[in-house]
């Protein structure tokens, strides 16, 4: 659907309506000012022209009194017959539930970021404690594995281990 308008002041010149139909090709502007009787008789640069998708704003111009074109923003305008609220009014309390929706997700995805951040940081402490116990027993590990070596060393070399010699029963030491 197109709308032509005159741009000085918005209202509508001609409104070519929707078509339907597999075989339909729509015509250019220039087509439609050579076909159009009210298009012919003006000057097409006081003219301008607003292109609708198929179904575009068809609640709208159902329910509406008058419609024209806002020449600054090049938006339709709609007028509704008396008491009746403007369908936008709906659409707007639509998207002011969804935002409040996404609002209440996004606070509800927050909170599970911050506790799984708590839970990952108390990991990372976890494993903090794991290493350093480890690198412990490692080093533990790595002296005893140097007394055997030492050990080893002796024995094949003939030699007992000295071990302090235990005092006599009775605690008294022998002098000969």
């Amino acid at each position: 659907m197109k709308i032509y308008y005159d741009k000085a002041t918005g209202n509508v010149i001609h409104n070519t309506g929707e078509y339907v139909g597999r075989s339909y090709t729509e015509p250019t502007e220039d087509q439609d000012f050579a076909s159009i009787k009210e298009l012919a008789q003006r000057v097409r640069e006081t003219v301008g022209v607003l292109k609708l998708q198929y179904g575009q704003h068809s609640r709208e111009f159902s329910q509406a009194e008058s419609y024209r074109v806002n020449p600054e923003s090049g938006t339709l305008e709609f007028t509704f017959p008396g008491p009746q609220p403007n369908p936008l009014e709906g659409r707007i309390e639509i998207v002011e539930a969804g935002a409040a929706d996404t609002a209440q997700q996004l606070a509800e995805t927050l909170t599970r970021l911050n506790d799984t951040e708590a839970q990952l940081q108390d990991a990372q402490l976890a494993l903090v404690e794991t290493f350093e116990e480890l690198q412990v027993t490692r080093q533990e590990a790595a002296d005893a594995q140097l007394a055997l070596t030492e050990l080893y060393e002796l024995v094949l070399a003939g030699q007992q281990p000295v071990t302090p010699e235990a005092p006599a029963e009775g605690g008294e030491v022998n002098n000969g």
